[in-house]
């Protein structure tokens, strides 16, 4: 099931689908606006078989129940609609932010583990095949990184005008992102939040993380850079590594020198679809989720660090 029938919803939709091969079997739950999200889904041809129902509590009455939900609504109903399919028995993967704050983002975790179903929060990127190749490589190596993340105004991505929910702040959204990226490079390590700024307009930030192993790390993100870039800058005690992931695949230097993709990854293009495998991976119990419940509980503590920081830098 796929809860919400927006920009994200339909993104989501559009993975699954390709995945599977085909639309039967899958729901879509719009709250806003069914009809509406009918009409759209019956002109593509790609998404007969399609059910779309108006509630989650309907999704559970169709002939071939589901097992397990995306939640893609707006950041405010992430909580309910989680909450909501987890009371119906289903694994939840739910969009980042977990929720608007850490207290409601913590009343998902207590759900999943009461009913021991899976919990899982989308952060794609966190799945870019570049990175855990790097990992691998630099395991061991003590390392600082520097994430940069800028955006152009009125980008369009996935057929849509890109745009950030009022109810999150930049650094708020974003957080999942940076953390679930420094966490490829340093898994076991407590990452914590040492200092955060925030423009006065919301349009860019800054983030520094410290790990318990004497690693700084440092994320700035830009809404209304002139290009849109994905960077990470990782330095190491021998050298320099970076991955630049503003397109479709990671591209990889090794102190200025172009380092190739292992080729057994090179058609894992799309994070996405790689971060619905690993959820469906960790449902069926064959392999472990790059975000588990742990990792979660580290995220749910980073946003308490941010929104601390924040609020003693706005005194």
């Amino acid at each position: 099931m796929i809860v919400g029938g927006g920009r994200w919803g339909r993104t989501w939709l559009s993975v699954v689908v390709a995945a599977r091969g085909s639309a039967d079997g899958i729901v879509l739950a719009a709250r806003s606006r069914p009809d509406e999200v009918r009409v759209w889904a019956d002109s593509r041809a790609e998404l007969a078989g399609l059910t779309v129902v108006p509630t989650v509590a309907e999704a559970m009455l169709v002939d071939r129940q589901p097992q397990a939900a995306i939640i893609s609504s707006r950041p405010r109903d992430h909580v309910r609609d989680g909450m909501d399919a987890l009371g119906h028995g289903l694994h939840a993967l739910v969009e980042k932010p977990l929720g608007v704050d850490p207290e409601s983002g913590r009343r998902l975790v207590a759900a999943a583990q009461h009913t021991k179903r899976i919990l899982a929060v989308g952060t794609e990127f966190a799945y870019l095949p570049a990175f855990h190749q790097l990992s691998e490589e630099l395991a061991g190596a003590s390392a600082e990184m520097t994430l940069i993340w800028d955006d152009v105004e009125n980008e369009v991505r996935y057929g849509a005008t890109k745009t950030r929910h009022e109810e999150t702040g930049l650094l708020y959204d974003l957080l999942p992102h940076a953390f679930s990226i420094f966490r490829v490079f340093v898994p076991k390590a407590d990452l914590r939040i040492g200092a955060a700024q925030e423009s006065p307009d919301g349009g860019q930030g800054w983030i520094e993380f410290h790990d318990d192993r004497g690693g700084r790390h440092e994320f700035r993100c830009h809404t209304k850079a002139k290009a849109r870039r994905r960077l990470l800058d990782i330095r190491t005690e021998s050298g320099h590594v970076s991955v630049d992931f503003s397109g479709v695949h990671g591209l990889m230097t090794i102190n200025g020198q172009p380092h190739a993709l292992d080729e057994s990854m090179s058609a894992m293009n799309s994070t996405l679809r790689l971060e619905l495998g690993a959820f469906l991976s960790q449902m069926m119990g064959t392999a472990d989720a790059v975000f588990a419940l742990g990792d979660v509980l580290g995220l749910l503590a980073a946003q308490e660090d941010l929104k601390r920081t924040l609020a003693k830098a706005g005194t």
